[in-house]
């Protein structure tokens, strides 16, 4: 979320959870849903009449879902995360709306040298909690219940 920022991106964030809503808040969200309580779609469409861009990072294949009818006409939606099972593609609507549709691998060298830039002009700032090896199942436990925010630094000594 802080690259797109950083790229002059507004952003608008989906999540269940609302520690990670008032996270993405703080980091600069334009709009935050809890998809729990409402269409994440809908509400969109109603407030901001859909949007440019989708990234999907959930590993949930709702999410996926969610996203076609997040993004405008001419929109494109970028599949990232990696639910078990198939992605069922609306054609009709994907068609006549002119949506793109396109999977995307995070992690080359290009990612990692912008990813560096960012942080030398101070774009993006790290969140992280810092956690000791004694402590690993609980931190694998968190990991698991999907209550982290941000990242987790495991110290060895």
């Amino acid at each position: 979320m802080q690259y797109a920022i950083a790229m002059g991106l507004h952003v608008v964030a989906v999540d269940i959870a609302d520690d990670k809503l008032e996270l993405a808040r703080k980091l600069g969200a334009k709009l935050a849903i809890n998809a729990r309580n409402v269409d994440p779609a809908a509400e969109i469409q109603k407030e901001i009449g859909g949007v440019h861009g989708v990234l999907v990072t959930a590993v949930s294949r709702s999410a996926f879902a969610q996203a076609l009818g997040m993004v405008r006409r001419g929109g494109t939606v970028a599949l990232n995360g990696l639910p078990p099972g198939d992605f069922p593609l609306p054609i009709f609507s994907t068609v006549l709306n002119g949506i793109t549709v396109r999977g995307s691998i995070v992690g080359t060298r290009r990612d990692l040298q912008e990813s560096l830039d960012f942080a030398a002009q101070g774009s993006v700032r790290a969140h992280i909690h810092r956690d000791r090896i004694e402590n690993i199942n609980a931190v694998f436990g968190a990991l698991r219940e999907g209550t982290v925010d941000g990242r987790i630094v495991v110290s060895m000594d």
